[in-house]
């Protein structure tokens, strides 16, 4: 089989993915098989299991496409305004790209993860980068006021309340930007507030 240019290659990847997440909506992750895949995609058992090993494969190559790392952005921020705006500014984003079936779809996956130790993993090692770099940006702008240990659950605590809020908005497909924006500010200042001037804790 002649080899395929890089280019040809990640475009052959990116369709299968379309197509796994075509099938995970539509009959959920547990009940799809790498068959189902092929057929989506049009293609050969042989010729998915080039670009992908299995199931759990296609799991760590929709991750990497559909579940950016948002955290590096939040690394700039110079003061705890912009911490904050730009976790509200990640979340609303977020929202506009993600639909009720696609949110089922990742529960679903994320549900596997207790019968998968690499599912598991594909979601342990992105949730602790996500983890390790808000705190560091936590204990840096709080200035080491905060007590031993503080910015890393301040960081857990930030990111778990965010991933609930997302799944809550999901489900109210009438909520405005405006409301999802004013929820995350509460949410983030609720959090942070021992480190924010009163000032801006006073305006939420």
């Amino acid at each position: 089989m002649p080899r395929l240019s890089s280019d040809r290659a990640e475009e052959r990847r990116r369709h299968i993915l379309d197509a796994a997440m075509r099938c995970f909506i539509a009959s959920g992750f547990s009940a799809t098989s790498i068959r189902d895949i092929c057929r989506e995609a049009g293609m050969s058992i042989g010729g998915v299991y080039v670009h992908f090993d299995g199931k759990e494969a296609i799991v760590e190559g929709l991750v990497a496409e559909l579940l950016p790392d948002h955290a590096f952005p939040l690394t700039l921020a110079s003061d705890p305004q912009g911490l904050e705006d730009a976790l509200v500014s990640d979340h609303c984003a977020s929202m506009r790209d993600w639909d009720a079936g696609e949110a089922a779809a990742w529960l679903e996956i994320v549900g596997a993860s207790h019968r998968s130790p690499r599912i598991a993993a594909i979601f342990s090692v992105r949730l602790a980068r996500a983890t390790e770099m808000l705190s560091a940006v936590i204990e840096r702008l709080g200035g080491g006021e905060m007590e031993e240990g503080g910015a890393r659950l301040r960081a857990r605590a930030l990111l778990a309340g965010l991933e609930g809020l997302s799944l809550v908005e999901l489900m109210e497909p009438s909520a405005d930007e405006e409301g999802r924006a004013k929820a995350a500010r509460i949410l983030v200042r609720g959090v942070l507030g021992n480190i924010l001037p009163d000032e801006w804790l006073a305006g939420a």
